[in-house]
């Protein structure tokens, strides 16, 4: 298969991991649906909360081999062979500060927005609460459908992963 995954966030808006290897160990087997649990992804970095996942991934084959971006909750599997996915391609926006976003997605398991400019943009004017909404995330990917949210971030070279439902407010750690 020619799926490289580029990020995978599994977590909430206080603890989550970095599952990019992970994902791609899964695609490596050929696999092209990922099951999200706490199994798959190799610990609950939040026990007792419902996690969220985000994957940003290419495929030669999908999406004129531009980055596609999905997400879903806890407890679903994502299929990264999606018919309609349609994430737009985002130019990359430098940090300009100690906070350097390395991906964000929003979306759903079919249709999702690569927000990894959006979120650098906010964080650089000095925002560090990202509200997840349409409104600042969108457009709305999937229409009538909750989505979710998920932010792999650097500071000082510290590397954190967050992620969340849709009308959720994630803070960042700054440090």
């Amino acid at each position: 298969m020619g799926i490289n995954i580029l990020a995978a966030v599994y977590g909430t808006t206080t603890a989550g991991i970095n599952v990019t290897a992970i994902c791609q160990n899964i695609i490596n087997n050929d696999n092209d649906d990922i099951v999200v649990d706490n199994s798959t992804m190799g610990s609950d970095p939040d026990v007792g909360v419902v996690k969220s996942f985000g994957l940003l991934y290419t495929d030669e084959q999908l999406n004129n081999g531009h980055p596609i971006a999905l997400c879903c909750q806890e407890n679903a599997t994502l299929d990264l062979m999606p018919t309609q996915a349609s994430t737009s391609f985002q130019q990359p926006l430098a940090a300009s500060g100690a906070i350097n976003v390395l991906q964000a997605t929003y979306g759903t398991g079919s249709n999702g927005n690569d927000v990894t400019a959006i979120c650098q943009a906010l964080v650089n004017q000095g925002n560090f609460t990202i509200p997840v909404n349409n409104a600042v995330l969108g457009p709305d990917p999937n229409f009538g459908v909750v989505k979710s949210f998920s932010i792999l971030y650097s500071v000082s070279g510290t590397v954190f992963a967050r992620a969340c439902q849709e009308n959720t407010n994630l803070t960042l750690a700054t440090s």
